[in-house]
């Protein structure tokens, strides 16, 4: 499957001048090895840790991985597609590129890496770019203190989820 069609429509639409973008990254510190982290950050994994978290599944090759496609929803927003770019267990290393037509197209990198014994350290870098207003809007609101906040967030429940087994309770 391809996302060429979709992206084209989406490009065309978008508007000529340059678009809004923004990148921010961030160094978790998370409390188990890595072999145990990275099936967590999959599209179905991380349904244990991540409070309101439910893809849709399009396509997965056989086994999973790279390929990849599944679609998030949100009321009141378009669907997002996302589509997994590489997962490669011996680099530690996850992509994801997801788009939110007539708004942005993110991409997510994680790198994990040993950190002290029994821990992994994942650097997390989120770039956003606009494809017309409701995107400017979102990309105007992605600060390095908002970035912070989400990604301390994220930290926390799985951190919590890979303490205890248990998602964080719903506030």
């Amino acid at each position: 499957m391809t996302l060429v069609p979709l992206l084209a429509g989406t490009l065309a639409a978008a508007p000529v001048a340059p678009p809004a973008r923004v990148s921010h990254s961030y160094l978790q510190h998370l409390r188990a090895p890595m072999d145990r982290v990275l099936p967590l950050l999959t599209p179905l994994g991380e349904r244990a840790w991540a409070g309101d978290w439910e893809p849709e599944v399009r396509w997965e090759p056989k086994g999973g991985g790279p390929g990849t496609l599944f679609v998030t929803r949100h009321p009141g927003h378009p669907d997002t597609l996302w589509l997994m770019v590489a997962f490669d267990a011996a680099a530690g290393q996850v992509r994801y590129v997801h788009l939110t037509p007539g708004s942005d197209v993110t991409e997510i990198d994680i790198q994990l890496r040993p950190g002290t014994p029994g821990e992994t350290l994942a650097e997390v870098r989120y770039t956003w770019t606009s494809l017309g207003p409701p995107g400017d809007a979102l990309v105007g609101k992605k600060t390095p203190e908002a970035y912070l906040h989400f990604m301390r967030e994220w930290e926390t429940e799985l951190n919590h989820y890979l303490t205890t087994g248990q998602k964080v309770a719903a506030h």
